[in-house]
């Protein structure tokens, strides 16, 4: 089976969770001792390929008045994980932040700062499995150099073997802090794309933030597929990427991965799903009224 590079870093519960070669265990053991989390900061946590940078956009635009600002999303957003990285430092970087500061991760819930001990904000996004495994395959072929086969992909993935691990080692975790903590708010996906302005006068009363319905207008019209997909400041393919492969954003649909699962591959991830999920009190919309469990 075909697989691409990645560090080990701890998962905090005593394992090792596979994550992007630039993140080792020295980041994450930086981002443990210096990152101090302030009371007003936001976090959007997802695991890869959930609505990262859609709900990114949605927020920054609600942090800004509905103004995108100059720079690009990736910059106007910090990814916590690549904090120690930056060129300045990664203190001096958090010293030079103005206003209120908002970060993105894809961090598990047992690795986040500020997560037990601050007042912060965490927006997690979480997708249905079966769409996140599809997007995944194409995101590590575009950033990861993964040259393997979808097949390859998904026995990778139904083993936690991708970036970031498992998919619901990530996602239970944090659905059930959710329940019992007023810091965290838990979006899915599916519903954004059937009710996006619910779901941004849901994150604004979240926030605190006091959203008209102009204000609510601007932000719907500057987070459509279509404006984040033709705008170089919310649209990554600016970062490094192969060619002959999708880009960052590929469909953002619900129910792709009919046109990629087997019948045999769902014979091995539905089992699986069920296990997991049972007893959670989490569904998944799958796409044409199909919701499990």
């Amino acid at each position: 089976m075909t697989e691409y590079k990645h560090s080990l870093v701890n998962d905090g519960r005593g394992g090792q969770i596979p994550f992007p070669p630039f993140i080792t265990q020295r980041e994450m053991d930086l981002i443990a001792n210096e990152f101090i989390v302030m009371d007003d900061d936001v976090f959007v946590v997802t695991f890869p390929r959930s609505g990262t940078t859609w709900m990114e956009q949605v927020i920054h635009l609600l942090l800004n008045n509905g103004e995108q600002g100059i720079k690009v999303l990736g910059d106007a957003v910090p990814w916590v994980e690549t904090l120690p990285n930056r060129p300045q430092g990664f203190k001096e970087f958090l010293k030079g932040m103005s206003g209120r500061r908002f970060f993105t991760s894809h961090l598990p819930y047992s690795l986040m700062p500020g997560i037990r001990d601050s007042n912060a904000k965490y927006v997690y996004v979480v997708r249905n499995p079966k769409d996140v495994a599809v997007s995944t395959y194409y995101h590590d072929q575009s950033k990861h150099n993964y040259n393997g086969t979808w097949e390859d992909h998904f026995k990778l993935f139904i083993q936690g073997k991708i970036m970031f691990g498992s998919f619901f080692d990530h996602v239970l975790p944090w659905w059930e802090a959710n329940k019992k903590s007023n810091n965290i708010l838990f979006v899915k996906y599916e519903d954004m794309k059937r009710d996006l302005e619910e779901v941004i006068r849901t994150v604004a009363d979240f926030l605190g933030i006091k959203a008209d319905m102009e204000l609510i207008n601007i932000v719907l019209e500057k987070s459509s597929f279509g404006t984040m997909a033709a705008d170089k400041k919310t649209n990554l393919n600016w970062v490094p990427q192969r060619e002959g492969v999708p880009g960052h954003f590929r469909k953002g649909t619900v129910g792709d991965w009919r046109n990629h699962f087997t019948k045999e591959q769902n014979k091995a991830f539905d089992p699986l799903y069920l296990e997991k999920m049972s007893g959670t009190g989490l569904q998944f919309d799958f796409g044409d009224g199909l919701i499990l469990p």
